[in-house]
């Protein structure tokens, strides 16, 4: 057991090696930022004599994944082999009405993860008349949480912190009226920071750590700006606990990419390509500039027009009248050849632009641009895109499994015994306790790795398989229901199919033609399974 005075000093030590570690990243984290906000050469002083110009390759990057990895609200669902039926439905509703409303967090933490090396997701309080809605969830940047380096997984680190500047009108609050050393909030891209004495309480801060020592099982908040010994403002046992009460920290990890030998360092996605857009911005710079410098110009012999002539003649936009003394030119004014560019540009920015399509992994065809390839080879690329996509899906969805938990817990944590708000479960009304909650759950995100770019693929699939699954006499009304689920169709089908089978084998024993379907779904559903009966087995 460490005491006080060991604690600060390991708190403060491993604070610097992480400012030092994230100072040494912040010039590429800024690069990476600026190419991506479409600010290339926001470093670079404008000139009025060269002409910059910047590609959004970037932003489309990243916007592809987000696009590919989000397309509706995130959801999961609870198992549990040690509580009722009931109690796994109300948790259920709880967490997927929680994630709808935090929606916007986890798209903002993805594209964190994508460009930078990896992103965090906190649950943190906030204000709010509803028990089940008293948290919610920030989208947390790489270099404000304190990592074990050390370890190999999440699961397996000694500690973990989250550095962050807090309000001294809020620190009053939460940690009572001590004696603090104001100082004004910082930007990671511009680490100035000075003490504003005069300004009010709610523009001065301090700087915190939420520090979590998992091995001793403690939670300190610790803050070099108040005048206490150690700098402790509060102490306690780590508060979140798991159903078998071991420690839980509020905070899940996003990784869409790791270093292999260091899985906790992570690797950003927007850096595989970024010497590429580079490359891109500079091309195209360079060709703007000469494009500029691509017109008309004219030598002519000094001396043989006068000044008058002379401006006519120049008098188009782009004409520049350049004398010559000389006894060599043929006739009085002739044009300045201008050679093109060099044919070399154009193969070197094909060269660029299939470095990019290598790192960025989607296809074209997923962008929706033409490619000349045959329906086998687009398929064959969508499905690598798919299973590349579907990897960095898996990830969200862990990092959502992991906030779900958090959530559970911290209801079990946070609700009090008076406190008994009711939720909707199949139309009947709910009571949310801690003892309903407080059960060994499991989570599995409801898409399961799924995107939209692999259920499109489903469907294409579905559809190839009904004539063959049909033949080998696959029940119509079993296809049909698969065919509502991939499309989201109205499951109303599904009962209408139902009733005109029953009242076609009821009218076939007792030969009587069947009547005519009377409604738009029973015709839909009569059309498809009559398909399904009539399309032949291919042949071989």
């Amino acid at each position: 057991m460490k005491t006080e005075d060991q604690q600060s000093k390991v708190i403060r030590e491993i604070l610097a090696a992480h400012k030092d570690y994230w100072s040494q990243q912040e010039p590429f984290m800024k690069k990476l930022r600026a190419c991506y906000l479409t600010k290339f050469y926001e470093d670079t002083p404008y000139s009025d004599t060269s002409l910059r110009v910047e590609t959004s390759d970037a932003y489309t990057f990243v916007e592809s994944y987000i696009a590919s990895l989000f397309e509706k609200s995130p959801s999961v669902e609870v198992d549990s082999l040690k509580t009722s039926a009931e109690n796994v439905e109300i948790a259920r509703q709880c967490i997927n009405n929680w994630l709808s409303q935090n929606r916007k967090a986890l798209e903002n933490g993805s594209r964190l993860a994508l460009i930078y090396p990896m992103s965090f997701f906190k649950v943190a309080p906030k204000l709010s008349s509803d028990p089940l809605n008293r948290v919610m969830i920030r989208a947390i940047e790489p270099w404000n949480v304190i990592l074990d380096r050390d370890a190999d997984l999440w699961e397996e680190q000694r500690f973990v912190g989250h550095h962050y500047y807090l309000p001294i009108a809020e620190a009053r609050r939460m940690y009572g009226a001590k004696k603090y050393n104001p100082i004004s909030k910082p930007s990671y891209f511009n680490e100035t920071s000075a003490s504003e004495a005069s300004l009010p309480d709610e523009y001065q801060y301090i700087e915190v750590v939420e520090w979590y020592d998992l091995i001793e099982d403690k939670m300190y908040v610790w803050s070099p700006n108040i005048k206490v010994a150690g700098g402790f403002l509060e102490k306690s046992q780590i508060p979140l606990r798991t159903y078998d009460d071991r420690p839980l920290v509020p905070i899940a990890p996003l990784y869409y990419s790791r270093v292999p030998d260091k899985p906790m360092d992570g690797y950003s996605t927007l850096s595989r390509v970024y010497d590429q857009l580079f490359e891109k911005n500079i091309l195209r710079t360079f060709w703007a500039n000469a494009i500029r410098r691509d017109s008309r110009q004219y030598i002519y012999k000094e001396g043989t027009i006068d000044e008058e002539g002379l401006a006519k003649i120049a008098s188009g936009e782009d004409g520049v009248m350049i004398p010559v003394d000389t006894d060599t030119l043929d006739g009085i004014i002739r044009t300045v050849p201008v050679e093109p560019l060099s044919s070399n540009f154009d193969r070197y920015q094909n060269y660029v632009e299939s470095d990019i399509q290598r790192g960025a992994i989607i296809s074209p065809n997923v962008r929706g641009e033409a490619v000349r390839a045959t329906a086998t080879e687009i398929t064959a690329l969508a499905q690598y895109t798919a299973s590349e996509i579907g990897r960095m899906a898996r990830e969200r969805d862990e990092a959502i499994e992991s906030l779900a938990n958090i959530f559970v817990r911290m209801m079990v944590t946070t609700l009090e015994p008076t406190e008994k708000p009711v939720i909707m479960v199949s139309k009947k009304p709910r009571f949310v306790t801690p003892g309903v909650l407080d059960h060994q759950f499991r989570f599995f995100a409801l898409d399961q790795a799924s995107t939209p770019l692999s259920k499109e693929l489903k469907k294409r699939q579905l559809i190839e398989l009904l004539p063959v699954l049909g033949q080998l006499g696959a029940p119509p009304e079993k296809l049909l229901e698969d065919i509502v689920r991939a499309f989201e169709l109205n499951e109303t089908y599904i009962e209408s199919a139902k009733t005109a089978t029953g009242s076609a084998s009821r009218a076939s024993s007792a030969e009587v033609i069947q009547p005519e379907p009377t409604t738009d779904a029973e015709a839909l559903a009569a059309q498809l399974i009559s398909q399904q009966r009539s399309i032949p087995f291919p042949t071989v």
